[in-house]
């Protein structure tokens, strides 16, 4: 595992800030909540979202990790109570289109379950290695999003 330096962790921890703040207002738009329960994480690095009606939680460009580069956003979890909806898929067309601004250039699905593996290769992630983890860049998934 490579060495971080200071100067990594606070770019890190100002792109985590910054997610949160954008994530913040598109949750209260796509869910009409006056305050929709977005939080900072333990690590410098998480956000977490989670309601009565989904369950989110972001690395936002962690330091590199064995499956991706700190140029990812990871998303942890992804969970929303109301199924097919579209709910997902607004997502992910919020989170390619905030990434210029933190910036990433491609987003992680960590330890995707069936229904993740599935919502993934729609959008054009393909798994990595033997893991549950899937990958695409922002690119792949804006080409799948149109």
């Amino acid at each position: 595992m490579p060495m971080h330096t200071t100067e990594d962790m606070l770019k890190a921890e100002d792109r985590t800030h910054t997610f949160a703040v954008l994530l913040t207002e598109y949750l209260k738009e796509a869910f009409s909540y006056k305050r929709p329960a977005v939080t900072l994480g333990i690590s410098p690095c998480t956000v977490c979202a989670k309601t009565a009606k989904y369950d989110l939680y972001f690395r936002v460009t962690p330091p590199s990790a064995l499956d991706w580069e700190s140029n990812t956003l990871v998303v942890s979890r992804i969970g929303f109570t109301q199924k097919r909806r579209g709910y997902g898929k607004d997502l992910m067309q919020f989170l390619t289109g905030v990434a210029p601004s933190l910036p990433y250039t491609h987003i992680c699905i960590e330890q995707a379950n069936l229904d993740a593996k599935a919502f993934g290769t729609k959008l054009g992630f393909t798994r990595l290695g033997e893991s549950n983890n899937m990958l695409a860049s922002v690119e792949e998934v804006l080409k799948h999003l149109r």
